[in-house]
């Protein structure tokens, strides 16, 4: 008797079809999971900017401080600088992370002084939708 060698070309075929139908499975979930990390770090920056805000509201709001300065100072220390390490818009590096402005685009936060007692900071995920929302008010 032939002792057999090897496998048939239907088992192989097989056995890339099963291989074929896990990929498929598989590969709108790695793609879902990869744009929520982007977003949990959209969240995290809009976190960072709601604790910068707080701080330089405690500290620097005065009269010749107003809630609009005191929005782009929290902007500017947040993006960062060559020297310090940039904050990186997690789904586009060209574009900065915060942004001193009503709205703002795809991984940006948006930092505004809707009034004088205020700080309105928003998140923006995939395809700009708001993901998170924070309005830090003045201390009285």
């Amino acid at each position: 008797m032939q002792k057999r060698q090897g496998f048939t070309l239907l088992e192989l075929l097989i056995v890339v079809v099963i291989l074929g139908v896990l990929a498929l499975i598989a590969a709108p979930s790695l793609l879902n999971a990869a744009d929520k990390s982007k977003e949990g770090t959209v969240k995290a920056n809009v976190s960072a900017a709601a604790s910068t805000a707080t701080s330089q509201l405690a500290l620097n709001l005065s009269t010749t401080n107003t809630t609009t300065d005191i929005a782009g100072d929290v902007v500017t220390e947040l993006n960062g600088d060559a020297t310090k390490g940039k904050n990186e818009n997690p789904f586009d590096s060209t574009v900065d992370a915060f942004v001193a402005a009503a709205s703002g685009a795809e991984g940006q936060v948006a930092v505004s002084a809707p009034d004088d007692a205020s700080i309105l900071i928003i998140g923006y995920g995939k395809g700009g939708t708001e993901i998170s929302r924070k309005t830090i008010n003045a201390p009285n």
